[in-house]
């Protein structure tokens, strides 16, 4: 009797252990949801309400900037800051605060805010395609993970962490058969809320070793 119950004890052991909340991710999908619950464990981003203040490191022919971004994920909606210019985007509607932004380009700058300081989270978004098959590929001497997520103009490859899945970095390709884009180096992480926000982003152009610009975010509140 005691060796029956003992089989079972070990039968359930076992049975645990190949259970999906242990399995390891092997797919792209299961990687970048890896990387979403290490970057957002209580799924707040949709949720979020909050200002990002940031300072630009830019090329040398360039005026560094010192500007805010504000949040309201619920509402839609996002304010653009910086000296002599304030603007409001409410859903796709533009609305001017201080001096003149074209209505385009301030829908294109949302849309960079949203994604890119959104990110792994916002590859949640419907539509967003994950490739299953991974990749691995050395930046800076270490190995990652990388995820391809192919979009309707942009090819994306996101670089994981091979133990917690946080995020590295990224790259896009306009032109793919001519390496034509750009690579985004992550630094340091900022918690808020739960969240960890990856702090620095600088940017280089993957076709020739060109430096873009350093986006640093300084706070959150």
């Amino acid at each position: 009797m005691k060796y029956f119950s003992f089989l079972v004890l070990f039968s359930l052991i076992l049975s645990s252990c190949d259970s999906p909340s242990n399995q390891v991710p092997s797919t792209g999908p299961e990687m970048i949801a890896a990387s979403i619950n290490y970057h957002d464990p209580n799924n707040q981003w949709d949720e979020f309400q909050g200002k990002f203040f940031f300072e630009d490191s830019l090329p040398p022919s360039r005026e560094d900037r010192v500007y805010q971004v504000e949040l309201d994920n619920p509402k839609s909606e996002m304010t653009y800051s910086i000296e002599g210019l304030s603007y409001k985007v409410i859903q796709d509607s533009v609305v001017s605060i201080e001096g003149e932004v074209d209505p385009a380009r301030a829908l294109r700058m949302r849309n960079y805010y949203t994604y890119l300081w959104g990110l792994p989270m916002k590859l949640n978004d419907p539509g967003t395609i994950i490739e299953e098959e991974v990749s691995e590929e050395v930046l800076d001497g270490v190995t990652y993970h990388v995820v391809r997520v192919p979009y309707e103009k942009d090819i994306w490859y996101f670089y994981l962490d091979q133990e917690t899945y946080r995020m590295a970095a990224y790259k896009f390709y306009q032109d793919e058969p001519n390496l034509k884009g750009e690579i985004i180096y992550l630094d340091g992480e900022m918690e808020f809320k739960g969240m960890k926000i990856p702090q620095n982003r600088t940017w280089y152009r993957t076709e020739k070793p060109e430096f873009l610009a350093t986006d640093k975010l300084v706070k959150m509140q």
